[in-house]
């Protein structure tokens, strides 16, 4: 059975009865932010180690330990990612904004 990381996450947050936009602020992002993650079935073990802290809950629990990474592994993984793998995420991010801008403009 595969895990849908966004909807455990929100389940989390919701369970625990917390505002989601002072959570957000909490950990640095947008309300908006906060949202998108909800709705994506894997998240970056950074982000969700990052919420985990902040709401002070264990998902070790809930996920499998595959999951989980050690965070040392995480900083690693940063370090190696070169210019073009920041160039494309960027370029992808901004395709998925001018599409939710021309969906809101139908």
């Amino acid at each position: 059975m595969e895990i849908h990381m966004g909807r455990l996450l929100e389940k989390v947050i919701r369970k625990k009865g917390l505002n989601i936009s002072k959570l957000a602020n909490a950990i640095g992002v947008d309300q908006r932010s906060m949202y998108n993650w909800f709705a994506e079935p894997e998240l970056e073990a950074g982000v969700l180690e990052k919420i985990a802290e902040a709401i002070e809950y264990d998902f070790t629990a809930d996920l499998p330990t595959a999951i989980i990474k050690d965070p040392e592994l995480i900083a690693s993984d940063a370090e190696i990612r070169d210019d073009e793998y920041w160039k494309n995420k960027y370029i992808n991010l901004l395709e998925r904004y001018s599409g939710l801008l021309r969906q809101q403009q139908d």
